[in-house]
């Protein structure tokens, strides 16, 4: 098995809200501002997302190995209030740490 970190910077845009974060399509946690989360995975390759309403992140593959941890960070960045309207498909970000 495998570990994945989430974490959601403290100082964020859409501070009352909660990033939901899916693995493989699946739901595996709902971030506010300053919170982390533990997932379990096996190991191989997953597709990890992050979604707010009808906005998202761009889809990031993660391939890790048996007994690895893997940290990503998601956040919805200023620009995100305009990428709503223009590109909501990837007003989120999400990246590796």
């Amino acid at each position: 098995m495998a570990t994945l970190i989430l974490s959601r910077p403290p100082h964020n845009s859409a501070l009352l809200r909660r990033i939901r974060v899916t693995v493989d399509g699946r739901q595996v946690a709902g971030l506010r501002p300053g919170r982390s989360a533990s997932v379990t995975v096996e190991s191989g390759q997953h597709v990890v997302q992050a979604s707010l309403d009808w906005t998202r992140s761009e889809a990031l593959t993660v391939r890790v190995g048996d007994e690895e941890t893997v940290a990503l960070e998601v956040s919805c960045p200023v620009r995100a209030y305009w990428q709503t309207w223009t590109a909501p498909s990837r007003a989120l970000d999400i990246r590796r740490v």
